[in-house]
């Protein structure tokens, strides 16, 4: 790498959450930054699990990054073979390497990541693609939701587009209302470069009632609704689903509030203490999800299922559910009628 593609990932203490992702989406598939001193050595290291564990904890995205960068990162003082590098990003599980000399200045970023192999990510994503748009009428009157065009392109378009580009290529589509149009718009999928398997509702089944439909569910799948567009990284995603020993997993979008009235708590008529202007992190369920085999089991067949009554029973059953905060684009056409043509 040389000097000027290191300098892009350099960013000093005082730069804010929301400024280091700003930047990190400039950097494509090398998202991540290093925090360096005034002599350009190194401090520490932001990737964007950084990030959404600052998220989860509240932070807001004003605050400085030197509360969520990770200050003893993993770097070497060697030059290494491209096999040496490969061994040590596995076996840390990281997705870049520093190197430093004796003044803990950079030299060198080593980051011939397993991101580049794109075909690496062989899981298969659902696209539940069988509800009647109602919030949506009189659009879907005579069209089903996910071929409206946005930006002259069918939603469920940019839905496997997006998908494709990280490298999934596989994809089950669950359809009933007006089903027919969205079968004949993409086929079998080879005009995208990708696989289509259609799963049809005899009866509509919710959000989450045709994960049943699919009979071989070998490893966990990829949920999405079919308003959806969002930047998720699904590599990330499907990281953290396996650090968490997870049995489903949500996207959640971060949306920052803050509330512009102070807060009185009171007991009767006496005061007990005033919140002023509270700042918190809103997690909405962003309509994507990581699903195991284990959910599936759960789920009865031909049941009517909508995804938060499945979350709800999961968790009756102390199933592990975990969320994965994103703050990359993130839209749900279903509420923004005035952005479909």
């Amino acid at each position: 790498m040389n000097n000027k593609d290191i300098i892009k990932h350099f960013i000093s203490p005082e730069h804010t959450i929301k400024s280091v992702i700003k930047k990190m989406s400039t950097l494509h598939k090398n998202n991540y930054c290093l925090v360096v001193g005034k002599r350009q050595n190194i401090l520490g290291t932001v990737t964007d699990g950084d990030i959404r564990r600052g998220l989860l904890k509240n932070y807001s995205l004003n605050e400085k990054v030197e509360k969520i960068y990770r200050k003893r990162p993993v770097v070497t003082r060697k030059t290494l073979s491209r096999n040496e590098i490969k061994n040590i990003l596995n076996k840390k599980d990281i997705i870049f390497l520093p190197l430093i000399n004796k003044k803990n200045e950079i030299l060198d970023i080593y980051d011939d990541k397993k991101m580049d192999e794109v075909s690496s990510i062989n899981y298969q994503m659902l696209i539940m693609a069988g509800g009647k748009g109602l919030r949506l009428r009189p659009l879907t009157n005579k069209i089903p939701k996910p071929l409206l065009l946005v930006n002259k392109k069918p939603i469920i378009e940019h839905i496997i587009t997006i998908a494709k580009n990280q490298g999934i290529v596989d994809f089950y589509i669950s359809i009933n209302y007006l089903g027919h149009k969205i079968k004949k718009y993409l086929g079998n999928g080879s005009k995208l470069g990708v696989k289509i398997t259609y799963l049809e509702e005899k009866k509509p089944l919710g959000t989450a009632g045709s994960i049943n439909l699919i009979k071989k569910f070998n490893r966990p799948i990829i949920v999405t609704n079919s308003d959806i567009i969002s930047k998720v990284d699904f590599k990330e995603m499907i990281s953290a689903h396996k650090k968490n020993k997870s049995h489903l997993t949500m996207v959640a979008k971060v949306f920052y509030e803050k509330d512009n009235y102070g807060r009185i708590v009171a007991n009767g008529n006496i005061v007990k203490k005033v919140i002023e202007k509270l700042e918190q992190n809103l997690l909405i369920n962003a309509g994507i999800y990581l699903v195991d085999q284990k959910i599936k089991k759960i789920i009865k067949n031909s049941e009517y299922l909508d995804m938060t009554d499945l979350i709800n029973r999961a968790l009756k059953q102390k199933l592990n559910i975990n969320v994965f905060p994103i703050h990359e684009k993130w839209l749900d056409y279903g509420l923004n009628k005035n952005k479909i043509k």
